[in-house]
């Protein structure tokens, strides 16, 4: 499916193992762009995916009219290091400046996403000379608060230095081959595995030192009230909770971060587990649980 168009294509990085969070975040991207959905671009970087998998996103894609494109990434080098509760594709979006050269801008999106309003303006926005466009994390919005970058005394980083999330990112590729961001934020995390908390994310914030682009947090709003009442949130002076959750309900996309995922059976039960089941395939791919 061969599209023309100025918007910046959408990018998703997956495995096997995260083809079926995919064709939800296909479905809930059709869906709110309705006709215009046939505007937009998705470059999907698969890495290991099998012929069927291939298969099945590309059959979505046509059912869906959204213009999809699928390119293969090399495998995680091995010596990036990897947590209990994460596995090498997180690594898979900072191959994006070196296996996508044809595109002056990208918008990354992790797959554990549904869209619920137009991402035009987001993909037609200004960085401001910025290589990247990201938002606020809500839960470590500040160096120094919350589980991002444990190690940033050590590192010689200032304490209240804003933090961004990587799960939705506005990219100016030229920019950051220019600066080599990405290769940069590869390097730290092979000096410093001992210092980081949220591996690439972290990364990436170090890169940066600062330099990005602050969009609205409707662009990358976190599920935050199916966390329940036993979830300590550790921003609270920065970004109350109760702010948080009243932000779902203007988000233009809900981003499910943490360790449990609303295709999970240990989801909690909650309004938005149910929207985002909504929108799930009736069959499909075995993901991980």
């Amino acid at each position: 499916m061969n599209v023309t168009s100025d918007l910046a294509p959408i990018v998703c990085a997956v495995d096997n193992g995260y083809t079926a969070p995919l064709r939800t975040l296909m479905r809930s991207i059709a869906a709110a762009h309705g006709p215009a959905t046939a505007e937009l671009r998705l470059i999907v970087l698969g890495q290991g995916l099998a012929p069927d998998s291939e298969a099945t996103i590309l059959r979505d894609a046509e059912r869906l009219g959204l213009p999809v494109e699928i390119r293969p990434i090399p495998e995680t080098d091995p010596s990036l290091p990897i947590g209990a509760w994460y596995s090498g594709a997180i690594y898979a979006r900072l191959t994006i400046p070196d296996v996508i050269e044809d595109e002056p801008r990208v918008l990354y999106m992790d797959v554990d996403i549904l869209v619920l309003g137009d991402l035009r303006p987001l993909l037609t926005r200004d960085l401001d000379g910025h290589p990247i466009g990201a938002a606020r994390d809500p839960i470590c919005p500040q160096i120094g608060i919350g589980p991002g970058m444990p190690g940033w005394r050590a590192l010689g980083l200032t304490r209240g230095r804003t933090y961004f999330n990587s799960g939705v990112m506005l990219l100016d590729l030229p920019r950051i081959r220019g600066s080599r961001l990405f290769e940069r934020a590869r390097e730290f995390l092979a000096e410093h595995p001992d210092k980081v908390h949220f591996f690439d994310q972290d990364a990436l914030n170090y890169a940066a030192d600062g330099d990005w682009h602050r969009i609205e947090s409707r662009w990358n709003t976190f599920a935050m009230s199916p966390r329940g009442p036993e979830y300590v949130h550790p921003a609270e002076e920065i970004n109350p909770l109760a702010a948080l959750i009243e932000d779902e309900k203007s988000a233009a996309v809900i981003h499910f971060a943490g360790h449990k995922k609303p295709w999970q059976d240990i989801y909690p039960e909650s309004r938005l587990r149910d929207l985002y089941r909504g929108f799930q395939p009736i069959t499909g791919d075995t993901v991980r649980t």
